[in-house]
This record gives C-alpha cells, structure tokens and sequence, in this order.
C-alpha cells in the first residue's frame, strides 16, 4: 500500500514525528507502523466503547468487545504489560 494514499493532517504527522522520537521501533513513513498505529487507535476506539455500553448495561456488547480488544492486545505481543 501505498502511503500516497492516505492523507495525514500535518497535525497528525507533527504527532507521528514526536512519538516516533519516543518509540524507536516506530518509523513515521512506514506502512507497518502506520498500520500499527491504526490498531492503536481501534484498541482506543473499542475502549470508549466499552465504556459507554458499560455505562448503558449492555454487558453482552461489553463482553463481546472485551474479547475482541484481548484477543489485538496479545497479537500486538503487549500481553506481558
């Protein structure tokens, strides 16, 4: 995949730059990394959803989403955190 692709706000990749200075694994011109960020941001995403149907009672949906956010948490390979 081509980076061309996507469009990243110049806010974003002010972001990128900082965090790749933080995490040396981290490359800003990578699609593996931007691809891991991604994953990031539906680990965020799911928790905030998470939140508001636990607020709401839905354990089903809680359950269901706490599974799904486990199961990238250890692809990820962060299970030892």
């Amino acid at each position: 995949m081509s980076l061309e692709v996507i469009e990243i706000p110049a806010e974003h990749r002010d972001l990128l730059n900082r965090l790749s200075e933080l995490i040396p694994d981290l490359e800003p011109d990578s699609p593996q990394s931007l691809q891991r960020i991604f994953g990031l941001g539906l680990i965020a995403l799911t928790m905030q959803v998470t939140n508001k149907a636990r607020a709401q009672d839905q354990g089903d949906l809680v359950a269901e989403l706490g599974d799904l956010a486990k199961s990238m948490v250890e692809a990820e390979g962060w299970a030892s955190l």
